[in-house]
């Protein structure tokens, strides 16, 4: 998808500067710096789901000391309390014989909060964690809900939810309207850069404030949908009912609002069927075979270039890790392979991901031809 465009406006500007240095520093991450980007934007909640060690963690600290307002992080395990989260009691309520947390630094307060190992709540946690995420309210003891600031939760987990934990974590996980899985780094280049690269922490030359990131969201809900984005998105939701996916009202309402969110960190002056392709993340409710069918269902019918251009790309990897440098004969098949899938690449047009796929396959034949030369 391509980046957003440099003339917009200075709120636009910088969510381009982060999405642009986000990407360049984290490795194979992309996506889930669009997804993070877009949630920001959507006033929506997003949940990462992946081993240690993928850089979940990194990605969401990078993003929350981007943003600037109150922060408020916790990891949980199955001893957390809830005065850790909402607030200890408070002994001056208790003398008055009245029972108050008081909120100061926890989550009730913040601007963004970022929860590790969300799934590990307690049922104590929980039923107040799902008042918060959904309706943004809380109630700290007194029988007021009281509106809670929080514009953006960052939800990590080593995994999902499975269908024995009950309905609480998968009312839990629906909180969250985008989710992903996170995967180790599959590419040789990705690994390498892994490998050799001593500081992978992203330098982030702007900062936004939260009345900026108000604005970016008024902005994006401003955007009209096109008529080709509407039919396809109709398609989408009768694929996926065939499939056996049938998200809830509020999701696929919710679901509108993140594609605008998505469109505008694009660029673009209205929604296109091309920017359906981030409800993938969206429009599916349980985590076993259901996120690939929703994301075979999108990409093949709102984002077709977008869809070829992974394969290809998938073909790429496939031909690197096979080639032995060592062995001229075998390096020069391998590269008259690569040559093969860029004139494949060279044919599709109209997706700013062509030019990126096209880029980063003349960078590893360049590379596969040195390392055939230095093994000479």
């Amino acid at each position: 998808m391509k980046l957003v465009r440099p003339d917009t406006d200075p709120v636009r500007d910088k969510f381009a500067q982060a999405r642009k240095e986000l990407s360049s520093a984290l490795i194979e991450r992309e996506d889930e710096v669009d997804l993070v980007l877009t949630a920001l934007v959507a006033n929506e909640h997003i949940l990462l789901v992946g081993p240690p060690g993928c850089g979940k963690s990194l990605l969401l600290d990078s993003v929350l000391s981007w943003t600037g307002g109150s922060k408020f992080s916790i990891l949980l395990t199955k001893f957390t309390t809830v005065e850790e989260v909402m607030g200890p009691v408070s002994l001056a309520a208790l003398k008055a014989d009245k029972y108050l947390r008081v909120t100061t630094g926890k989550l009730p307060e913040a601007d963004y909060a970022f929860v590790d190992e969300v799934m590990k709540a307690s049922s104590a946690i929980l039923n107040t964690l799902l008042k918060i995420l959904n309706e943004r309210v809380y109630d700290a003891g007194d029988g007021v809900a009281r509106r809670v600031p929080l514009k953006l939760c960052l939800g990590a987990s080593n995994e999902w939810a499975s269908p024995d934990t009950g309905k609480e974590l998968a009312a839990l996980s629906d909180r969250f309207l985008l989710r992903k899985a996170v995967s180790p780094i599959r590419s040789q280049a990705g690994r390498q850069r892994l490998l050799w690269t001593r500081d992978h922490a992203p330098k982030l030359s702007t900062t936004v404030t939260p009345a900026e990131v108000e604005q970016a969201r008024r902005q994006a809900l401003a955007l009209p949908w096109s008529d080709e984005a509407k039919d396809a998105l109709e398609v989408i939701l009768k694929e996926l009912a065939r499939e056996g996916i049938q998200p809830g009202d509020r999701r696929q309402f919710k679901t509108v609002g993140a594609v605008r969110a998505f469109a505008y960190l694009c660029g673009s002056d209205e929604v296109l069927p091309e920017h359906l392709e981030v409800a993938q993340h969206c429009l599916w409710d349980a985590p076993e075979e259901q996120p690939q069918k929703a994301a075979q269902v999108i990409a093949r019918i709102a984002n077709p270039v977008g869809m070829r251009v992974t394969q290809l790309l998938l073909e790429v990897e496939q031909v690197l890790a096979a080639a032995d440098v060592r062995n001229l004969a075998d390096a020069a098949k391998a590269a008259a392979k690569l040559a093969e899938i860029d004139r494949q690449l060279s044919t599709l047009k109209g997706n700013g991901r062509v030019e990126t796929a096209r880029a980063y396959l003349k960078d590893q034949l360049r590379r596969l031809k040195l390392a055939s030369i230095e093994a000479v």
